[in-house]
């Protein structure tokens, strides 16, 4: 194993110095920063609790339909011939 990349990177003591200093401040920030959010949730007044309802829970879907939608939707045979007036349009549906 060549060790040379590992022994040319020299940390001085000022380097730790200057790490330790960092994680200080990033400390010191972050309990800051938390004390200042209950500092200001404590000086909010107080909203009632929401009141929940209970809802049942749906078991099932029903389908609604009246007499035309199941007209329209009826089954027809595969050898029965459709009217040449009557040309079947074609509808997209996005």
């Amino acid at each position: 194993m060549n060790r040379q990349g590992a022994a040319q990177l020299r940390i001085s003591p000022l380097h730790i110095q200057q790490g330790l200093f960092a994680l200080l401040a990033l400390l010191i920030t972050l309990i800051g920063g938390q004390q200042f959010l209950r500092w200001e949730q404590s000086q909010q007044p107080e909203t009632p609790p929401h009141l929940s309802i209970p809802h049942a829970p749906q078991t099932h879907f029903s389908a609604v339909s009246n007499q035309a939608d199941s007209d329209s939707m009826r089954m027809m045979d595969v050898d029965q011939a459709q009217p040449v007036d009557e040309t079947p349009q074609e509808r997209w549906v996005f």
